[in-house]
């Protein structure tokens, strides 16, 4: 997978093989205009995006279906719809469901349902068959990692997501690395290698390079140079 920004001679590139790379903006505006094109093309599928990822045909990669954009690791819902509904089909599709069981746990809510009374003249109306999403559903089915604050756990939570539920290519985290030590760092650069996973950096400043790490800078006078392990 290689990155290319527009105007500039050097190219950014993470091993077919998944890892992880870094794109360092030291400008403060040209950082802003980057993760504002970025964001509009994921977002509103705008295609005037001055970075484009290529995949190792050379094929540009669609924003909004390929890759999957995080600027708040901390605020990220992992219990989003498009998450639920992409988990609740995995459950759905990998799971040996026992439907005589279903069966009984539908016939005993349809049991206690018709016993409610409202004391009121109006009547109550409800669906008299219950499928399994809707047991999910009522029981708040979701990732383990959405139920704390601990940002590694919803890091891994939102890397895991995007590539077994979501189908994505490609994991970008805008201001995020300065939040893990380096010992984080290289655990998670085992990880995203050992599941053949990409995830691309986008920062400020890079002062905490990886061996096995390619790293693009652009600074302040918007001279580009690449440092590749």
């Amino acid at each position: 997978m290689k990155i290319n920004i527009s105007g500039f001679d050097n190219t950014l590139s993470i091993s077919d093989d998944g890892g992880i790379a870094t794109l360092a903006v030291r400008n403060d505006l040209f950082f802003r205009s980057i993760v504002e094109d970025i964001l509009d093309t994921y977002t509103k599928r705008e295609e005037n995006n001055r970075t484009v990822v290529y995949d190792s045909d050379h094929t540009p990669l669609n924003f909004t279906k390929d890759t999957l954009v995080i600027t708040d690791i901390y605020s990220y819902d992992l219990a989003n719809r498009t998450i639920t509904a992409a988990l609740y089909k995995n459950i759905h599709d990998n799971s040996d469901i026992d439907m005589a069981k279903l069966a009984q746990i539908e016939a005993d809510i349809l049991d206690v349902l018709s016993t409610i009374n409202t004391n009121s003249s109006q009547s109550i109306n409800y669906q008299t068959e219950i499928s399994i999403n809707d047991i999910m559903k009522m029981t708040h089915v979701e990732l383990e990692a959405n139920t704390g604050n601990n940002y590694i756990d919803k890091l891994y939570g939102i890397i895991d997501s995007a590539q077994q539920l979501l189908s994505k290519r490609l994991v970008i985290l805008i201001n995020q690395r300065q939040l893990l030590s380096h010992c984080e760092l290289q655990a998670l650069l085992q990880y995203v290698q050992n599941n053949h996973f990409s995830v691309l950096f986008i920062e400020k400043n890079c002062k905490d390079k990886l061996n096995e790490e390619n790293i693009l800078v652009i600074d302040d006078d918007l001279y580009d140079f690449s440092t590749n392990s």
